[in-house]
């Protein structure tokens, strides 16, 4: 076995992401956008969809015949969408979050889409008020006017109650993973600490990842949303159209460009 070494989030992850059905959010996330897109009357024509991982929603509003575009930190993840992604028209960026501009293949010009998405706890990631909105702030000058932005987010009953001195395991034939996590109530903060076990040939390589998320208040994210010029058109507990309670682990916002 080889020796362990802490690496960047999401460096070495995406080797095994798709495998540990990681990216089973992001079809789900796209399936309740269907029902979003009904209740607003949103027909998506250029999309964005940010922290895109391995490129699973990108490929389903691909699909959809919408013209897409992809934005992650990750080398690594992106590497895995451009092979998911082979033979279609979809330009994959990488930058981070908060602040990123995108510009169009020539000149200075802005590119700006009619939606952005970003899934999963990706914007838990921000850990300052600070870069949150100004995340918001990007997400609101990149979408054309009458634009939506849609995301999901952990709540922090989701991150002192299953992430709180919590360990989760398992494992497949070629890959096993442990996750060690504890939250701290003070700063909203969680850590998780990912030991993966991958095989190759035969001997099992390991690597480990820290992760690091901050919850925000619902009303605090509903703030700074309005703050940047958004116009807050839903707030629910996610997958559902209700209102999100005390116990409420993961919560949509949807947000419009006036």
């Amino acid at each position: 076995m080889t020796e362990n070494k802490t690496v960047p989030p999401y460096s070495q992850l995406a080797r095994v992401y798709d495998l540990m059905g990681a990216d089973d959010h992001s079809i789900m996330m796209t399936e309740y956008c269907l029902r979003i897109f009904k209740r607003f009357h949103i027909k998506p024509v250029k999309v964005l969809d940010l922290c895109c991982g391995t490129g699973t929603a990108l490929k389903i509003f691909s699909d959809w015949g919408c013209t897409v575009s992809g934005l992650d930190r990750s080398a690594a993840m992106l590497g895995i969408a451009a092979k998911k992604l082979k033979g279609r028209r979809i330009k994959l960026y990488q930058k981070s979050l908060p602040k990123f501009r995108l510009f169009e293949k020539r000149g200075r010009k802005e590119v700006r889409f009619d939606l952005v998405t970003c899934f999963y706890d990706s914007l838990n990631y921000l850990t300052t008020q600070r870069d949150l909105k100004t995340a918001f702030r990007s997400v609101y000058e990149h979408l054309e006017s009458g634009g939506w932005f849609i995301f999901d987010m952990y709540t922090e009953a989701s991150l002192r109650i299953l992430w709180g001195g919590q360990i989760y395991a398992g494992a497949l034939d070629d890959i096993a993973w442990i996750w060690r996590n504890n939250f701290q109530k003070r700063r909203k903060t969680a850590e998780c600490e990912t030991t993966c076990f991958v095989k190759t040939g035969e001997k099992w390589d390991r690597f480990d990842e820290l992760h690091v998320e901050r919850a925000y208040e619902n009303e605090k994210i509903i703030t700074m949303l309005k703050a940047v010029g958004f116009v807050v058109k839903g707030f629910y507990k996610c997958h559902t159209f209700r209102k999100p309670g005390k116990k409420t682990f993961r919560v949509c916002g949807v947000a419009q460009k006036p």
